[in-house]
């Protein structure tokens, strides 16, 4: 019995300690992305940051009930929603995201680009509403568009994956396409990263703009291709299936399945970026991937385009082909982010009235996904205080990590339960089970 007791003790002061930890993490980041707002915005920058880590939830009244202040819910609730009003904020966090991801880019990091949505299928009066497409459902239905960019960044035996940017976009009300806005977003990412990195698309990105843009200035990237355009030879444009029949597939690679194998061959090609063929039409060349999927001797489906432009000329085809689809393989990371975003984070129960507050919203939301996924970092040091929930191991340590961020948002969750924000005289509950002893954050 008194082992027992001992043992509950004991996991007692090492579960503060981890909360401690977290306190210490969280507040310092509150503080280096408020850097240079007012003091009333630092401080609601804070409560949100606080709010959607410890909520899991962008619900402002959930926020407001979680901030724990001195007045009552509906003068917080109040008060998050006017500044949710502002037009500060996207902007603000925009420029902190590229400053706090710069020290974990390298040549090696992969910027995966994907475009997702918010559905409101019974929303009537929220601003901005309009029709979009869900892919997963094949039906059409009321929300808004996401852009989303995620960096995929090898780290020792693991890999860290951060969010770099997200925008809400609502295209009726915006000056810009969700294009240019993806576009505008990228070069700003060029420009501060110095140029490092390959951007990976899918196939709802293959447009002969999109190529001209990133080829023109000179960005890496990797677009699975749909293998139906023309592709242009001297004066003429040849079919696509022409010149795929008449490539060799030399190369052979290991598939991602037991027996599996991906034949591949690859040449460079034209493609014209003009909107109407012509014999002066302009075009910009890059490197078509072609590859079969065979196991056990027989291939199995279609096959698999990628149009890919990297920084050396110098790349030996079988150099190529192995980058081009080693690149692509790690497309598969954004699909697992926007399912957390969707479950865990409860993204597409974003409800707000105005245009600007949604986007807003979804800035913070993203920050907070942020620390969220930064905290990877410290998995040995928060798995201590709560090994059941990230079932972790120190044999893992050798171990690529899996994809764990839905469990290291739960213990953030659990830890920042136990912070007090603002000084206040603690419940008759509070004081009574130990459980629920509150950390004050200075």
């Amino acid at each position: 019995m008194g082992s027992l007791k001992h043992k509950e003790t004991t996991m007692l002061l090492i579960q503060n300690e981890t909360t401690e930890f977290v306190k210490e993490k969280l507040s310092s980041f509150c503080k280096k992305t408020s850097e240079g707002l007012s003091k009333p915005k630092q401080k609601f920058m804070k409560d949100m940051l606080m709010g959607l880590c410890g909520t899991g939830s962008p619900s402002i009244h959930n926020i407001s009930k979680f901030i724990q202040d001195n007045v009552s819910t509906k003068s917080t609730s109040e008060r998050l929603y006017r500044n949710l009003g502002q037009n500060d904020y996207v902007e603000h966090i925009d420029e902190t995201l590229l400053k706090l991801i710069k020290p974990y880019i390298t040549d090696e990091t992969i910027f995966i680009v994907d475009e997702s949505d918010i559905e409101k299928p019974y929303a009537k009066k929220m601003e901005g509403l309009q029709k979009i497409y869900n892919g997963s459902e094949g039906k059409s239905t009321n929300g808004y568009l996401l852009i989303n960019i995620v960096a995929y960044t090898p780290n020792k035996d693991s890999y860290m994956l951060l969010p770099v940017f997200s925008r809400l976009i609502a295209p009726n009300l915006e000056s810009d396409s969700a294009k240019q806005i993806m576009q505008d977003a990228i070069i700003d990412m060029e420009l501060f990263f110095n140029g490092k990195g390959t951007y990976v698309f899918d196939r709802g990105f293959d447009d002969r703009k999109l190529i001209e843009f990133l080829s023109n200035n000179g960005i890496q990237f990797v677009i699975r291709g749909k293998g139906d355009r023309a592709v242009k030879e001297g004066f003429e444009e040849i079919n696509f299936n022409k010149i795929v029949s008449e490539m060799d597939f030399n190369y052979e690679l290991l598939g991602c399945k037991d027996n599996e194998v991906f034949k591949c061959g690859t040449r460079r090609i034209n493609i014209r970026t003009d909107d109407h063929p012509s014999k002066k039409s302009n075009t910009v060349e890059i490197s078509l991937v072609v590859s079969r999927i065979f196991r056990k001797g027989f291939q199995r489906g279609n096959d698999f385009y990628l149009l890919c432009d990297f920084a050396s000329q110098d790349m030996f085809d079988l150099e190529l082909v192995a980058k081009a689809i080693a690149v692509y393989k790690k497309r598969w990371a954004i699909e697992e982010v926007h399912r957390q975003m969707k479950q865990s984070m409860k993204w597409e129960t974003m409800r707000l009235g105005s245009y600007q507050g949604m986007k807003n919203l979804n800035a913070l939301m993203t920050l907070a996904l942020f620390f969220i996924y930064v905290s990877k970092k410290y998995i040995e040091k928060i798995a201590l205080g709560f090994p059941k929930i990230l079932h972790y191991k120190k044999e893992d340590l050798s171990m690529p990590k899996e994809f764990i961020y839905y469990r290291i948002a739960e213990v953030l969750s659990e830890c920042i339960k136990f912070i007090v924000q603002y000084k206040r005289k603690l419940s008759l509950a509070e004081r009574i089970d130990q459980h629920q002893m509150k950390i004050r954050l200075l």
